[in-house]
């Protein structure tokens, strides 16, 4: 398993529209991307903008197929124009 761990910002005022292209990305990938185990969004309580995108890939062959799909390449820059900053982070799973 690969899991990634993505803490963005939102630029202020888009946080809405963020959060639906998430929810119509993630509906895409359920449908299209079944090494895809788990894709969330998690809005910081305190921090205004703040997000957690945390995703889980069966393998780095579904990870892989997700950074180049038709669905992504419609989707990422689009939902990179509203983001203000991003780190990201991947790991490798451990416990099955």
């Amino acid at each position: 398993m690969v899991g990634g761990l993505k803490v963005v910002r939102i630029k202020g005022g888009s946080e809405a529209e963020f959060e639906r292209m998430f929810e119509e990305l993630r509906g895409i990938m359920r449908r299209e991307e079944p090494g895809c185990l788990l894709y969330s969004l998690l809005k910081s309580r305190t921090i205004p903008g703040a997000s957690i995108v945390h995703e889980q890939y069966r393998d780095q062959a579904a990870l892989d197929a997700h950074q180049v799909s038709a669905h992504g390449a419609a989707y990422f820059p689009r939902m990179r124009a509203v983001i203000e900053s991003i780190s990201v982070e991947y790991f490798d799973g451990v416990v099955p």
